[in-house]
């Protein structure tokens, strides 16, 4: 009889301590009473009633997509100055944002090579007076018979040849407008806004070098945006695009007028280039704008809530699913946002059951919710 009390006690006593071991084993080092071993986390009753754990599903996106980029000059909206000969600043007349018209004055520059073309212009017209003299001369005396026809011919020749000097002369000494002496008056090509100047007084030019000055046509802005590449054909079958200015407080209705012949090799992202309707007359280039595009089919995709997907290592985007009563930490690859939801591109198959809300619960060392 003492036997078997003494038996029941020690069976007793070692349950308690193995109750009291699983216990410390499940309080992590905040006092939490979770448990994170190799194969996930395990949190008691009392814990998973503050979490929203739900099946993946797909959706077809009806809102579209949404994408960020920028207002910019269309290439045939923006003309680049540079400097028609070599030289050296001698001022500048215009700055940025400055509206000019056709032929309005930029900026001068001196070059010994201007000065060089217009002697040779003078000396080509003062050759062609003397050769036109001469035949002139030449004719008279034919006309009387006490010319030669022989030399009457060669200074024909003379003057056809003198008349070509000019007309080369005259064509290069136009490259550098009115005037005389070693100054070139550069003058605007096209009527727009100065977008840039980079020309100073003193700095010495190239002919055909660095662009001294930009002038860009506000009527020709665009806007130019990036989406990643598996995108890129559901933004060519775009209806549609909704821009929105945050700076200008507004949204214009656009259309993707092409898609970029290549992505970008480190951000694998492909540019897209949007024609906008009824721009307002105070866009300017640079802006950043979102970009929504409608129509664009996206069926079967992955959608969360932002609060699923928790920031890890300050690049880390991860959530946790449930596998066995354990939650999997899940490293996931993601798209746009919008919403307040997040697409999901790689990483989570549909069916999977994922910590919607309250995963900070689950991982405390997580930086931050998307």
């Amino acid at each position: 009889m003492v036997r078997g009390w003494t038996a029941a006690l020690l069976l007793a006593l070692c349950g308690l301590a193995s109750c009291g071991k699983d216990e410390a084993a499940t309080r992590g080092p905040s006092g939490s009473t979770a448990s994170a071993g190799a194969g996930g986390v395990r949190l008691p009753d009392i814990s998973r009633k503050f979490l929203v754990v739900e099946p993946v599903g797909t959706s077809d996106n009806p809102q579209g997509r949404s994408y960020f980029g920028r207002t910019a000059f269309r290439p045939k909206a923006l003309s680049a100055i540079t400097a028609p000969f070599a030289g050296r600043v001698a001022s500048v007349a215009v700055e940025p944002g400055q509206r000019v018209e056709a032929a309005a004055l930029l900026f001068t520059i001196e070059s010994a090579d201007v000065l060089g073309m217009r002697t040779t212009l003078a000396q080509a017209r003062l050759k062609l007076r003397v050769a036109e003299e001469v035949l002139a001369r030449q004719n008279e005396m034919v006309k009387r018979g006490v010319g030669l026809e022989v030399e009457r011919f060669d200074a024909e020749m003379k003057a056809r040849e003198a008349r070509g000097e000019l007309e080369r002369a005259e064509r290069n000494a136009a490259l550098a407008g009115g005037g005389d002496g070693t100054k070139v008056h550069v003058r605007a090509p096209v009527a727009g806004v100065v977008v840039s100047v980079k020309a100073a007084p003193g700095a010495t030019v190239q002919s055909g070098g660095e662009a001294l000055v930009e002038i860009g046509d506000p009527r020709g802005l665009w806007v130019v945006a990036d989406a990643p590449e598996g995108d890129v054909a559901q933004v060519a079958q775009a209806t549609g695009a909704e821009v929105t200015i945050a700076a200008l407080n507004l949204k214009v209705d656009g259309r993707v007028a092409g898609i970029a012949p290549k992505s970008d090799a480190e951000t694998r992202r492909t540019p897209f280039y949007v024609e906008l309707q009824d721009a307002p007359a105070d866009l300017r280039a640079g802006l950043l704008v979102r970009v929504a595009v409608s129509g664009a089919k996206a069926e079967g995709e992955i959608w969360l809530p932002v609060t699923a997907v928790l920031l890890k290592d300050g690049s880390r985007r991860v959530v946790y699913v449930e596998e066995g009563g354990r939650f999997v930490a899940r490293e996931v690859e993601v798209g746009d946002e919008r919403g307040g939801r997040v697409r999901v591109l790689n990483g989570l198959k549909p069916g999977e059951r994922v910590v919607m809300r309250g995963a900070l619960l689950v991982d405390r060392e997580a930086e931050q919710l998307l």
